[in-house]
């Protein structure tokens, strides 16, 4: 279980460009799919990155199976906990080579089971190609294939279905949920857009401005009509 307590981040000297996260709190659990819904400039992906352990709170915790989320803490968390939403893979190399390169440092990672979800996916002819040469949606269903294999407990997701198509998007959600039905894996997506939020999703958590407004299941918050004119 990922906890937040009562989390303070700010960054930024002039008062113009200055941003804060206030007090938020929220927690993550294995086998459930939660949702961090916000405009651009919310503060989703530095509640991402502080969920990760890539940047410090300057107050506030964050703990990992009630341990606070650092030093030697930190790099078990790793092991266990994946984040989709940043470069990972080197570009000139094939996504076979790639697979290689990264299963070392997963001793987790089930080359087996990644074979299945890249098949389920429709994208096991990726592997010979050269990873700059793959689209978007493509990289997408990769990625994601890539740390369900892992089989971590937790997988934090920075805009995931952003700049893909519909087809790729149904393909990633398809491979979201299989994740959280075989091995119970817990999952946080962020996004902006309303339409995005899907069936699987159990929990929703609001952030506008740097603080988290609402958060419950994905029946009690969205079935607020003063939400939807906040994303209108």
């Amino acid at each position: 279980m990922l906890t937040a307590k009562n989390i303070n981040y700010r960054y930024g000297l002039a008062k113009k460009d200055a941003f804060e996260l206030q007090d938020v709190s929220l927690t993550l659990e294995p086998g459930y799919v939660s949702c961090l819904l916000g405009k651009n400039g919310s503060g989703k992906t530095t509640l991402l990155n502080l969920l990760y352990g890539m940047r410090k709170p300057k107050s506030g915790e964050i703990l990992w199976k009630d341990q606070l989320l650092e030093g030697r803490t930190l790099a078990d968390f790793r092991q266990e906990v994946a984040y989709v939403g940043e470069a990972w893979c080197v570009e000139s190399m094939t996504v076979a080579q790639n697979m290689e390169m990264l299963s070392i440092l997963y001793p987790a990672f089930d080359r087996d089971y990644f074979d299945s979800l890249m098949k389920l996916a429709g994208a096991d002819g990726c592997l010979d190609q050269v990873f700059s040469a793959l689209s978007t949606g493509e990289r997408m269903k990769l990625e994601i294939s890539f740390v369900l294999a892992r089989r971590p407990k937790l997988i934090l997701l920075d805009e995931p279905l952003a700049n893909i198509d519909p087809v790729f998007k149904v393909d990633v959600l398809e491979l979201l949920q299989k994740g959280v039905a075989e091995n119970e894996t817990g999952v946080l997506i962020s996004t902006h857009l309303l339409d995005e939020i899907s069936d699987m999703v159990d929990y929703v958590n609001v952030l506008e401005n740097g603080r988290l407004i609402k958060s419950g299941t994905r029946f009690d918050v969205l079935g607020e009509g003063q939400l939807r004119d906040i994303f209108r």
